[in-house]
């Protein structure tokens, strides 16, 4: 068999990871597809079913049993296809007109924004200030808030939030921690009357927004905690309070990669690169930084705000060991950049300029994992000769190597993040992540 066969066993790309906190499971095409059709049925109306199954497959010939399978049913067969994503990487400002923008122009239908502060630790305060945010860019009444907590979890199960859900023209879930949201609104997996209202309207074209915990509860599989250094010691915590990183069941508004947010200022590439690795978690991985934004249209997606948004493709790899690897691609994307979500190719902002190596000598990093260390590491092998790079760290070996095409763009030489280039894109790059060599 060839190398990552069980991987890659088809472009389906989709695995499935039970939302529960007991195990994980990583069966293609078995229960957790039939269960996420059994959810699909509940959520959506016969005409949504089909584009949603044709999303989730990509499969010509399957859709095309599955339209005569509708039509056979009796149904019609309607093309509406989900809203926009805003997936904002935290700490968002309230000037940062482009999100909120995207946001706003998101909308879908009369209705308001809806916000749903229910990861955060004081729900009632984040929803008021969310809601006044929104109305600077949407104007009166263009948002308002729906307020469910952990501290009222039986508001997801009332019929008259539900109603009040399918009136949004959009939502935009606060941050605090991703895991009150699937606690609240899929109990031990339960699928409850306001998260079938939020994904029917999502599914109809309303814009979803989120940022900090609202951003990584969006992805199938949810990176829920741990640090960078957990993971690259410890790899995938096998129970919730183990070391390592974090994985369980997140909302599923975007599929096909997983996704982690305060990326670059918080150091969290070791937990990405790991988590990426998992043979039970989606293969490809997005790294969003703060005051900035993913914005997802459809099958691709483009980068707005301050910083940039790390990209993590570990179609490819080769396994050492239980959690570590060689062969992941990784990429920088801008402000301005736009990827193809299939492909993952990714066209560069047109009015970029190259960054031009130099002598520059890469300075030795002490901690990779700091804030913003792998950030000024990527500027330092962008305008150096150098092509490649490996750091010790505890509990690993990390190289890092220039791949063929490898280009480093800017829009100017300042405004970035911490003194960079405002945005500066960098790639591609080949990482290893080996274990340490022993004396």
């Amino acid at each position: 068999m060839p190398k990552q066969e069980g991987r890659r066993l088809s472009n389906l790309k989709t695995r499935y990871r039970s939302p529960s906190l007991g195990g994980t499971h990583y069966l293609l095409l078995g229960w957790r597809l039939l269960r996420s059709i059994s959810r699909f049925l509940e959520v959506v109306t016969h005409n949504g079913l089909l584009v949603q199954v044709i999303k989730m497959t990509k499969h010509t010939k399957l859709a095309t049993a599955l339209a005569l399978g509708v039509g056979a049913w009796g149904c019609s067969i309607d093309v509406s296809s989900p809203g926009r994503l805003v997936i904002i990487g935290g700490a968002l400002s309230a000037g940062n007109d482009a999100v909120y923008n995207a946001v706003v122009e998101g909308r879908d239908g009369e209705g308001p924004i809806c916000v749903v502060p229910t990861a955060s630790s004081d729900a009632e305060e984040a929803m008021h200030g969310a809601v006044q945010r929104i109305t600077q860019y949407g104007g009166p009444e263009s948002a308002s808030g729906i307020l469910i907590s952990t501290e009222t979890p039986e508001r997801a199960w009332e019929p008259a939030v539900a109603a009040q859900i399918s009136t949004c023209s959009g939502f935009y879930f606060t941050g605090g921690s991703q895991s009150r949201v699937i606690d609240v609104f899929l109990p031990s997996g339960d699928t409850t009357l306001a998260y079938t209202a939020v994904m029917k309207r999502w599914r109809e074209g309303a814009v979803v927004a989120g940022s900090s915990a609202g951003a990584a509860m969006m992805s199938q599989t949810m990176i829920s905690g741990g640090t960078s250094r957990e993971a690259i010691t410890n790899g995938i915590a096998k129970e919730p309070d183990a070391d390592g990183v974090q994985l369980r069941g997140g909302m599923g508004f975007f599929t096909s990669a997983l996704i982690d947010q305060h990326f670059l200022a918080r150091g969290r590439i070791g937990r990405l690169l790991v988590s990426v690795i998992n043979q039970e978690s989606p293969m490809i991985g997005f790294g969003i930084d703060e005051n900035t934004a993913l914005i997802v249209d459809g099958d691709s997606a483009s980068v707005l705000g301050a910083s940039g948004v790390v990209v993590v493709d570990g179609r490819h790899i080769d396994l050492v060991g239980s959690h570590m690897a060689t062969g992941l691609v990784v990429n920088l994307m801008g402000a301005g950049d736009v990827i193809d979500l299939e492909s993952l190719q990714i066209k560069r902002r047109n009015t970029s300029t190259a960054l031009v190596s130099g002598d520059r000598i890469l300075q030795e990093q002490t901690d990779l994992f700091s804030r913003w260390a792998f950030l000024h590491l990527l500027l330092e092998m962008s305008t150096s000769q150098k092509t490649a790079v490996t750091l010790d760290t505890e509990g690993a070996k990390l190289t890092l190597r220039k791949d063929e095409g490898f280009t480093a763009m800017m829009t100017t030489l300042t405004g970035g993040p911490e003194g960079t280039p405002a945005g500066f894109s960098a790639g591609p790059l080949i990482v290893d992540l080996l274990p340490p060599e022993r004396d």
